[in-house]
């Protein structure tokens, strides 16, 4: 398999993953419980505010690395498809 056809394949898996029923619940379920304690917080407790943020911000940097290996994916395959 190329290198190509390996970026095709696995822009498809992301797209499946992505569109995974079970990982939309838990990223809703994550991203919610994160932001729950966040806006609990008290005034004084910023350490524990950068720590949800950062947490927050790992859940979105693996979603986005799953967009755009899927959108790379697509792109990949329509070279391929115009011979390029």
């Amino acid at each position: 398999m190329t290198d190509k056809e390996t970026q095709v394949k696995d822009g498809r898996r992301a797209k499946e993953i992505l569109e995974d029923p079970l990982l939309i619940k838990s990223h809703e379920v994550i991203q919610n419980d994160i932001f729950q304690k966040w806006i609990r917080t008290d005034i004084e407790e910023t350490a524990k505010r950068e720590a949800l943020y950062h947490s927050i911000r790992g859940v979105l940097t693996a979603q986005s690395v799953l967009v755009n290996t899927m959108e790379n994916g697509k792109i990949v395959q329509e070279e391929l498809k115009g011979g390029k």
